[in-house]
């Protein structure tokens, strides 16, 4: 399981006001993504926007919320 005590935490909430993601910074640069519909993780290092974890697919559009969390 991973550790989610990173340095700061955010959630993307839908139009219906439920969670789909939760992003979490880590200490080392890194974001770890929670994916609430499945609850699998994803680590992906927002400055080459690349995906850490094998077989993952982030969207475009979470991976651009990393980016943006990590420059916070």
């Amino acid at each position: 399981m991973a550790d989610f005590a990173g340095l700061l935490t955010e959630q993307v909430i839908d139009c219906f006001g439920q969670v789909t993601h939760e992003l979490t910074l880590d200490y080392d640069g890194t974001v770890t993504i929670r994916f609430a519909s499945s609850g699998a993780t994803a680590r992906v290092d927002p400055t080459s926007r690349t995906i850490l974890t094998p077989g993952t697919v982030v969207p475009d559009s979470i991976m651009s919320l990393a980016a943006e969390l990590r420059l916070s």
